[in-house]
């Protein structure tokens, strides 16, 4: 055979066997190129948050400033996953926004700190999240030990809120209950004022404070108050609203005197806050819901009734 037909013979060969080594002209041996990235479309993923990343930024709360952990999760999610970490054996039985802003906290909760099996929906629907830190005593404030905070939002603001500041004993804890209240707006203790009668036929005083005008009374144990801020016109449809919730709802056992606080900041309607507050086994408690929330009177009641160990 001619030496240029040997040669032409032995390139090609040295060709074919290049081209099948390199995956037939592309990419690298072994298999397909890796993705360009590896992000999941969120259209296709069902019962779960719609953001589980967990973003850490500074916020100020309960008079320090402290880290908080963010995250967001859909109005309609109904899986009990969290993000990480172990779970008590009853997680199941708290909203799963609850169990992901407990297991957040990680070190920074304490060993039975308690969380609402039960939290209101947004009052405009849509989707939630979460901002949960640790707490720390101000140099002027109650001095308690160790505490957490969790707001949740809509929208970026508050519709509830809990907190747990757990002190270094029962009495401690009862008598810093005021302290708690005189920080919420509309928290000022009333004195005197005119006595009426509520719709439920119990005895109630309604004085001003202020330009505000305000309805308390007390029963089992609680101090019931309700703040028009700003007017000398009388809460009258908010006391009754009050009053009607409290029929059908039952409010924790408390060491300390518990206080119920309704503030209305729009005098021409109704936008309140909603503040509860009492004492329990060294803990001061504070539930709080805002106009943002789906019946926030009731929803506050309705959450404080419904605190319970998380951490067993």
């Amino acid at each position: 055979m001619p030496k240029s037909r040997t040669y032409g013979y032995a390139l090609l060969s040295v060709a074919a066997a290049l081209f099948l080594a390199t995956g037939c002209g592309g990419g690298s041996s072994g298999g397909s190129p890796p993705p360009l990235n590896n992000t999941t479309n969120a259209t296709n993923v069902t019962q779960e948050p719609q953001n589980n990343t967990t973003n850490v930024s500074n916020s100020t709360g309960s008079g320090s400033t402290t880290n908080a952990a963010e995250n967001s999760t859909s109005m309609q999610n109904t899986s009990n996953s969290s993000q990480g970490g172990s779970q008590p054996a009853d997680a199941s039985a708290f909203p799963t926004i609850v169990q992901q802003a407990m297991t957040s906290l990680g070190e920074n909760g304490f060993q039975g700190a308690d969380a609402p099996t039960y939290v209101p929906q947004p009052a405009g629907g849509g989707s939630t999240s979460y901002n949960a830190h640790n707490t720390q005593p101000s140099a002027h404030g109650p001095q308690f030990l160790v505490g957490y905070h969790v707001d949740l939002l809509t929208g970026g603001q508050p519709y509830a809120s809990y907190e747990v500041d757990h002190f270094v004993s029962t009495s401690q804890a009862a008598s810093s209950i005021s302290s708690f209240a005189s920080a919420v707006h509309g928290g000022a203790m009333p004195s005197g004022g005119t006595g009426i009668v509520l719709p439920n036929n119990h005895s109630a005083q309604m004085a001003t404070v202020g330009n505000s005008t305000v309805v308390y009374w007390s029963d089992n144990g609680w101090n019931f108050q309700v703040v028009n801020e700003n007017t000398s016109v009388p809460p009258t449809p908010i006391v009754d609203k009050l009053v009607s919730a409290l029929s059908s709802t039952s409010l924790p056992a408390t060491d300390g005197v518990g206080r119920v606080i309704v503030d209305n900041q729009n005098p021409s309607g109704m936008n309140v806050t909603v503040t509860v507050i009492w004492s329990q086994k060294g803990n001061v408690y504070e539930v709080q819901t805002t106009n943002s929330a789906a019946s926030p009177i009731q929803s506050a009641l309705q959450m404080a009734g419904s605190m319970r160990s998380y951490w067993s």
